[in-house]
């Protein structure tokens, strides 16, 4: 039997259904597909999210494919680039617990901690390539590690965090 909810991997299974029932409540005819103008932006805010209308301009000029509306895959792939720029955003936030001085950085001491401490450890191995690849200037122990660079490089990479 199909997903409902489409195919998206990155989505929650909890939060696909959220997503999906909200769609559903602003989809007031059922007819599978809402329009961008007015419903998408009070959609959008529907799930907690704050956009500006620039936001939400350019996120209809980047999506609409001149129907003048949107269908279920199309918000919940919407929803998962939400839900990247989340992890991205807590991913920081977890990094800044170690940035005492508020530099932006943190040493390969302090990434090695978390990285072999703390969630879902790794072994030495794995430490050791995160570490290979977050030193990007190959500085060695000296190395201070600008967080959110190694962010974007992480989801440059595509890798799942």
């Amino acid at each position: 039997m199909a997903d409902p909810a489409g195919d998206s991997d990155v989505l929650p299974a909890q939060d696909k259904v959220k997503f999906t029932e909200a769609f559903n409540v602003w989809d007031k005819h059922q007819q599978g597909y809402i329009p961008w103008k007015p419903d998408f932006a009070n959609l959008w805010r529907s799930i907690g999210q704050n956009p500006t209308e620039g936001e939400i301009r350019r996120i209809i000029e980047e999506n609409d494919t001149g129907t003048g509306h949107f269908q279920l895959e199309t918000f919940l792939k919407l929803c998962e680039s939400r839900e990247d720029a989340l992890r991205k955003e807590q991913l920081i936030e977890a990094f800044k617990t170690f940035d005492k001085d508020g530099k932006g950085t943190i040493t390969l001491a302090q990434l090695r901690y978390v990285l072999m401490q703390l969630g879902d450890p790794l072994d030495d191995e794995e430490a050791d390539q995160f570490i290979e690849f977050a030193d990007k200037n190959k500085e060695g122990a000296s190395a201070e590690i600008d967080y959110e660079d190694l962010v974007e490089r992480l989801d440059t990479r595509d890798q799942k965090f």
